[in-house]
């Protein structure tokens, strides 16, 4: 209930025409949830999809509303952290997913926080690999390896919902695109799966195919070249993100939407350890505070 009325909190703040911006985005209290091709929306959640092509690459970008930030999750294969690979399709169903992506294969490496759904799974440092939190709150923060101080996570660590570990950052503070990525090992061309920042309740989680696979969008023969870490800060850029964050890619980078993967996976995809989804949430509070 605490974390809730945070929330509730942090939305009655907002100017009275962000509050009705925001509130417009939900169905109204009885009206029955709406599911197309490219959205989904009910009392508490709102998702639009949009794709299109980007630097020869099909991309999807899922416009995101939520009420509460609970309802932004992380899904494990098999129900736990680091202990199963499943495809993305087998842990979004699991988990009554209305959307999820690849997660950020966390499990793959030997240090470093692990926060999901406000459980730590692990708080050892990592001093290579920048850093995205989720708060309590709904806020996102993302840090650069040179900048994360452990003892203050520690020391925050109830405040954090989500940590994701893979990375790298790809906007700075005032959400332009960092240009220089040459100590990345993943900064060449490949499949990509993003989430980035609005405000809290507002996220985006964007895929780009890539490896020479056939274009599910272009009317030609085209084929997905994939981006490079520039060429993908300057698409969250350009979305008018925040803050934005590079998870795991490659062969396991896929978009999953109601029921179907709606990317290109390479080779069809592989087993992941986990996803970052969206789920259906039931307070009515905000209706209720906004009124």
């Amino acid at each position: 209930m605490k974390r809730l009325m945070i929330c509730l909190m942090l939305l009655w703040l907002l100017p009275a025409g962000a509050r009705a911006d925001f509130e417009a985005k939900f169905l109204l209290p009885g009206q029955e949830e709406m599911i197309t091709e490219d959205a989904y929306r009910s009392q508490d959640t709102a998702v639009e999809l949009t794709r299109m092509r980007v630097n020869d690459s099909d991309v999807y970008i899922a416009d995101i509303y939520l009420r509460s930030v609970e309802q932004l999750q992380r899904g494990f294969s098999g129900g736990a952290w680091a202990k199963s690979a499943s495809y993305i399709s087998t842990i979004a169903e699991e988990n009554n997913a209305i959307i999820a992506i690849t997660g950020d294969s966390s499990q793959n490496f030997s240090a470093g926080w692990v926060v999901g759904n406000g459980t730590i799974y692990r708080s050892t440092p990592n001093r290579k690999r920048d850093l995205c939190i989720i708060r309590r709150s709904g806020e996102m923060l993302t840090l650069q390896a040179e900048e994360i101080d452990h003892e203050a996570l520690a020391a925050a660590s109830e405040d954090i919902w989500h940590t994701l570990l893979f990375g790298p950052v790809l906007l700075d503070a005032q959400g332009h695109a960092l240009t220089d990525f040459s100590d990345s090992n993943v900064k060449y061309a490949n499949p990509r799966s993003v989430i980035g920042y609005y405000e809290p309740g507002h996220y985006c989680l964007v895929q780009v195919d890539g490896r020479g696979t056939r274009s599910a969008l272009a009317e030609s023969a085209a084929v997905n070249e994939g981006m490079t870490l520039e060429q993908l800060a300057l698409l969250m850029e350009s979305l008018g993100c925040k803050a934005a964050y590079n998870l795991d890619g490659g062969q396991s980078a896929a978009m999953w939407f109601c029921g179907e993967v709606i990317s290109t996976p390479y080779g069809g995809g592989r087993g992941i350890g986990d996803v970052v989804m969206v789920t259906s949430g039931t307070s009515s509070l905000f209706s209720a505070i906004l009124d």
